[in-house]
């Protein structure tokens, strides 16, 4: 039993010993091959290239010329006389409350419009064959404006007009429903154009300039715009800068309302030298890459400018240097590469 347990452990150690000089051989052998035949990597030509950098937002877009027509008084609802989807003109007549409503007052004033048109109309005649004076006839005529004035106002209180022209986007009452002072009834849209604000920190802040493309996405859809006012001063509750931007929307796909996704351009290179960030290596020196050069490998110190998934290199890489992207952790400077497709 004894004779077996040290057979056994002989037997352990030898295979022990024997893959770990397997493993030695196997390795020396590949440090062999890389030295013989070169580091196997894969290149990528720098070449001239667009670098946009954008700076992401989200924002609620909405038309850019809205408004809504309010009720002035509470009360019923007669008549609503647009639905969505109607194009208006200008004080056009959308709702209507009755005309004894009682906070309108509307019999009361044009009880008095009428008595002092008629009033106004006889003494004109009056002051025309000289029957009364000039001044006279200046003090009736004005009775007769402010019953007019008084008239219009009571009229507007009853019937709510629209208050620009354009496309009926929204009906908020029906027809006998009571509302309070003030509530929103219709609302009117120009539609061939969007609008959005957007909050920006203070290190956005100062890379967004007025006249900057930018985009937003809704629905898979991108509108184009751009940046139209930036707000010079923080606003103390948002806790950063207003933007405001417009966006194109001519076949009116995009709805009033939604929150799209907001990209600003505030940075364009057309002729950018970049380079993938995973390539990137650094030490005590600084940032650097791998260019092959005489089937060795060179390690060629960069300077980077502006980054997003790429990194822009304004010094230290030419257009045509061939830039190791694949097997770069295997090398060092002045080793011998293999370049494989």
């Amino acid at each position: 039993m004894k004779y077996k347990t040290i057979l056994i452990l002989i037997l352990a150690i030898n295979l022990i010993f024997g893959c770990a000089k397997k493993e030695e051989t196997e390795s020396k052998n590949m440090e062999q091959i890389y030295k013989e035949e070169g580091v196997p990597v894969e290149i990528s030509k720098v070449k001239p290239e667009m670098f946009i950098l954008e700076l992401p937002f989200s924002a609620t877009l909405t038309d850019l010329y809205q408004s809504s027509a309010s009720a002035m008084i509470g009360g019923r609802i007669e008549k609503v006389l647009v639905k969505v989807g109607d194009y208006v003109e200008k004080d056009q007549v959308l709702v209507t409350f009755p005309e004894d409503a009682p906070a309108g007052q509307y019999k009361q004033a044009k009880a008095g419009f009428d008595l002092a048109k008629s009033t106004y109309e006889r003494m004109k005649k009056l002051y025309e064959i000289g029957g009364i004076s000039l001044q006279d006839l200046e003090n009736v005529e004005t009775q007769y404006k402010v019953a007019a004035a008084n008239f219009d106002a009571s009229s507007q209180m009853l019937k709510v007009r629209a208050p620009i022209s354009g496309y009926v986007t929204a009906v908020n009452v029906k027809e006998t429903e009571s509302v309070r002072a003030e509530t929103q009834l219709v609302t009117i849209s120009q539609r061939g154009k969007m609008k959005a604000r957007i909050w920006a920190n203070e290190a956005e802040i100062c890379q967004i300039e007025r006249g900057q493309q930018a985009t937003a996405i809704w629905n898979n859809k991108e509108f184009s715009g751009k940046v139209v006012e930036v707000s010079s001063s923080k606003d103390m509750m948002k806790r950063a800068f207003g933007v405001d931007l417009e966006f194109d929307n001519e076949d009116c796909m995009c709805k009033s309302g939604v929150i799209a996704e907001i990209k600003i351009d505030v940075y364009e290179n057309p002729k950018a030298l970049l380079v993938p960030r995973k390539i990137i290596n650094t030490d005590e020196n600084g940032k650097y890459v791998f260019v092959v050069n005489n089937d060795k490998a060179e390690k060629r110190y960069v300077k980077i400018g502006k980054e997003n998934d790429y990194l822009e290199v304004i010094s230290g890489l030419n257009i045509n240097d061939a830039v190791v992207v694949k097997g770069n952790n295997k090398l060092s400077d002045g080793m011998k590469v293999k370049v494989i497709k």
